[in-house]
């Protein structure tokens, strides 16, 4: 290991197995989105779409319109894209159709000559 000027070292090698790394023996397995979603459907017995879109639909019963503007603001903004993806080379056609290499060679490459010699 070499230490440099400003207390920093260099390690040889490209990493690996480490010393007390990872998840430890015993520890709980990590919570993922599945897990969620199907304990959620598991113990209410409704998917989470059905739940959001059944409380979505008490708040604009209840007439609670603070609750309903954080439901459109949280969720809506994830189904309506907002993004319009506009092809600026092509036109929409394909580029095999629309693009050609000129076959003329450049004439500055004409006076180039044809053998290569050698010199010792």
């Amino acid at each position: 290991m070499t230490i440099l000027n400003n207390n920093q070292s260099i390690k040889k090698g490209r990493g690996g197995k480490r010393a007390n790394a990872g998840r430890r023996k015993g520890s709980f397995e990590k919570l993922r989105a599945s897990t969620m979603l199907n304990a959620i459907h598991k113990t209410s017995g409704k998917p989470l779409a059905f739940l959001i879109a059944e409380h979505y639909q008490d708040s604009v019963d209840r007439g609670d319109w603070q609750a309903v503007r954080d439901y459109e603001k949280t969720f809506m903004s994830k189904f309506v894209a907002d993004k319009v993806d506009v092809d600026h080379t092509t036109l929409g056609q394909s580029l095999n159709a629309s693009f050609s290499f000129p076959q003329k060679e450049l004439t500055d490459w004409t006076s180039v000559e044809k053998t290569i010699k050698l010199e010792k």
